[in-house]
């Protein structure tokens, strides 16, 4: 009987003994860094079941409001957001076109989303020499405005606050703003920024009399924007972090510095994800590589107004997830992003993230728990 105690005595003390080496091993193994490398453009159906689209919120601290059936149901949207913490509210609007008539028997999306085209004047409209008006591609009753025209700014404007004020949004969200990057046929792209320059300082006047926010959605390379960020509280951008600009590093960093000159001044940035490419493809469908974009230039205590902020079309389970939980999981960063050849990295408090430009870019995010 002492011998069957003593003997479980040892093999209870053994066990104990092995018991708290596996609990060191998993301690340290748990203190290791967990990394995940994206170095594929992502594919579209790849891991579509792993969440639901986020099709309501755009971004956490200021969303624009999407269509809705009705004036009671755009508000209640508003309501549910504002009930989220989301403060500014902004009401998408072309800057630039105007809508066309939806065919017979189709219902329209509420609210609008451009200057009604059945309500333009014939000289409202940028025509081509011969004079044919210019549309929007494969959509041939929606017309390019002559924005240069201060009759055209103003009915644009008067009528996008009105309708700001009375559904309760406090921002505009103005779509298909142009800055030096394209022009319409038979007019030099000088000549037609200096008509959208002249149209969003007349929409800086008239929003500041109004109290609202102003953000530009615009395709003009963050290079450019410098130039025309005093003008604007807020910048968005559908083509980030884009494969033609990673492939090299000149390019990345000439990206992420235009960022900052932009935050510098007090101006939020709002990156798209979900964009398409050549061929239909779309290289950043879940966000991930946007994200990791943006945490190298993200402020070390980001404010709710002038920092810069990553639109999720999807919720992913921890960690593929992506800037839904990377600010919060990583913590701030521990120093600005450093260069090591084509490589970029930045330190946080909880771990890394890094990308090396190259044709087939790598995208790394270190997670130290």
């Amino acid at each position: 009987m002492k011998l069957n105690t003593c003997f479980q005595m040892i093999v209870l003390s053994l066990l104990c003994c092995l018991g708290q080496v596996q609990a060191q091993s998993n301690a340290s193994a748990h203190k290791q860094p967990y990394s995940i490398v994206f170095n594929e453009w992502y594919h579209a159906g790849k891991e579509r079941s792993k969440g639901p689209y986020h099709k309501t919120l755009l971004f956490t601290w200021f969303t624009k409001g999407t269509s809705a059936a009705n004036l009671r149901d755009y508000r209640a949207l508003i309501k549910r957001q504002r009930e989220n913490g989301v403060k500014f509210i902004g009401y998408a609007y072309s800057a630039t076109t105007a809508a066309p008539p939806k065919p017979k028997g189709h219902s329209k999306e509420f609210p609008e989303a451009a200057l009604p085209s059945e309500g333009i004047k014939y000289s409202w409209v940028v025509r081509y020499a011969r004079g044919r008006p210019l549309t929007w591609k494969n959509q041939k009753n929606r017309f390019f405005l002559d924005v240069g025209i201060r009759q055209v700014q103003d009915a644009v404007l008067n009528r996008v606050i009105s309708n700001a004020k009375h559904l309760g949004c406090n921002a505009l969200y103005l779509d298909n703003w142009y800055y030096n990057n394209w022009s319409p046929p038979d007019m030099s792209v000088d000549e037609w920024t200096k008509k959208c320059v002249s149209f969003i300082l007349r929409a800086r006047e008239l929003t500041e009399r109004n109290n609202l926010k102003l953000v530009v959605n615009t395709s003009s390379p963050p290079k450019n924007w410098p130039e025309f960020a005093m003008h604007v509280d807020g910048i968005s951008y559908e083509l980030p972090a884009h494969p033609e600009i990673v492939k090299r590093k000149s390019g990345l960093k000439r990206e992420l510095d235009s960022y900052e000159r932009v935050m510098a001044l007090g101006k939020s940035i709002f990156l798209i994800t979900d964009r398409l490419v050549d061929k239909g493809q779309r290289w950043d469908e879940d966000g991930r590589k946007v994200a990791a974009t943006a945490m190298l230039v993200v402020p070390e205590d980001q404010p709710y107004w002038g920092g810069i902020y990553v639109c999720p079309p999807r919720y992913e389970v921890w960690p593929v997830g992506g800037w839904p939980m990377w600010p919060e999981q990583l913590g701030k960063p521990l120093g600005p992003r450093q260069w090591n050849g084509n490589t970029v990295t930045r330190k946080f408090e909880r771990g890394s993230i890094s990308i090396t430009a190259s044709m087939n870019p790598e995208f790394k995010v270190s997670f130290e728990y």
